[in-house]
């Protein structure tokens, strides 16, 4: 119900790569309006990385750019591949070990990742120029004046951050974690706490109050 609206923004309208970027929404999101954000996608292939090296180019797609393993940027498909125990990636294999108190918890939440270029890093942290930062939070907030969510979880710090300075109408109902994949996620911070413990209060609170 929403993909209509999302193909009229201007990052996914004119690519079909940048397409594959779509967030996902659970078939029950419109219940709960549940938005979880993580950092980046990521490429696997040296040749890949080398067709997003230049940002204007890959920002300026029009059908050009053509991956050898576009799997790993088709947001919907990474989410599926998970549901059907095919995708083994560490961050959504931390994310289970926190929702099994949420009955098929990917069906009632949507997922995207926060910045519309994949890291060229491999599966380590994406570096971003601040031409990224304004183009990814632009687009995100396109996003989310699509599907207007009633709460907002990120699992990066780093996206967490920059979305935090933008004074979005968004930020209200808006809550930060570190990225599960990152040795914080259940480590125990200064204060005493842990991001995998704090994500998975913040997941059964919001569940709990059956919006």
């Amino acid at each position: 119900m929403y993909d209509n609206k999302l193909l009229e923004i201007d990052f996914y309208k004119n690519s079909r790569i940048h397409k594959l970027m779509l967030p996902y929404i659970g078939s029950e999101y419109e219940k709960y309006k549940v938005l979880i954000v993580g950092e980046s996608h990521y490429l696997g292939e040296d040749d890949d990385r080398e067709k997003v090296k230049d940002f204007n180019k890959w920002l300026a797609d029009k059908n050009e750019i053509k991956l050898m393993n576009e799997e790993f940027i088709n947001t919907r498909e990474v989410v599926k591949e998970h549901c059907n125990n095919k995708n083994k990636q560490p961050f959504f294999s931390m994310i289970k070990k926190e929702i099994i108190n949420v009955e098929n918890f990917w069906n009632k939440v949507s997922f995207m990742n926060f910045f519309i270029v994949p890291s060229i890093n491999g599966s380590r942290g994406i570096e971003v120029s601040k031409d990224i930062e304004e183009k990814s939070l632009e687009n995100f907030e396109n996003v989310l004046d699509v599907i207007k969510p009633n709460y907002i979880l990120f699992l990066s710090k780093k996206s967490y951050c920059i979305f935090e300075k933008s004074n979005s109408k968004y930020l209200k109902n808006t809550f930060g974690f570190g990225h599960p994949s990152s040795p914080w996620w259940s480590r125990k911070r200064k204060d005493g706490k842990k991001y995998k413990e704090e994500f998975k209060e913040k997941i059964e609170e919001i569940f709990d109050k059956k919006i």
